[in-house]
């Protein structure tokens, strides 16, 4: 008998997958338990549905995310801090600061966790390099300017 999983049961099929598991199993368990339905073809129509649906979906996020990657790739976001005469700034520059300044140049939302520091918080004025990873298969390479205030 064939079934579609709702749930995970461990050692039998995953959430989302389709298996044919024997009848009594399926009925004394699977079923009074919610964790499978019989794969019928009204459940087989809604099921290729639902993954057209999820595939559409997943490709325009990548679509996305390149985009934003071809965006943000090679630009230049610039401080002015007040340093030392060693050139050691007050603070740092972190992701917080990386992100307000995306947010205001770019018009883009991104989080902490998008924001790669190759040497932790930046800490020296200079030019210095970070990524922003947007998912495995989409990352920007940006410059930071740290000038000073002082001069």
């Amino acid at each position: 008998m064939k079934v579609l999983f709702l749930k995970h049961v461990i050692n039998v099929g995953k959430e989302g997958e389709v298996k044919d598991v024997k009848p009594g199993y399926a009925a004394n368990m699977l079923f009074p338990q919610n964790l499978a339905v019989e794969f019928t073809p009204a459940i087989e129509k809604k099921y290729k549905d639902k993954l057209k649906k999820d595939d559409a979906h997943r490709r325009e996020l990548i679509e996305n995310r390149h985009n934003l990657t071809e965006i943000l790739n090679g630009k230049e976001l610039k401080f002015v801090l007040k340093s030392w005469a060693n050139g050691k700034i007050f603070g740092g520059v972190g992701e917080k600061d990386i992100l307000m300044e995306v947010k205001k140049k770019f018009k883009i939302e991104l989080t902490k966790k998008h924001v790669q520091l190759l040497d932790g918080h930046i800490k020296k004025t200079g030019t210095h390099q970070i990524f922003i990873k947007l998912g495995k298969d989409a990352m920007a390479k940006m410059h930071i300017v740290v000038e000073s205030e002082n001069k």
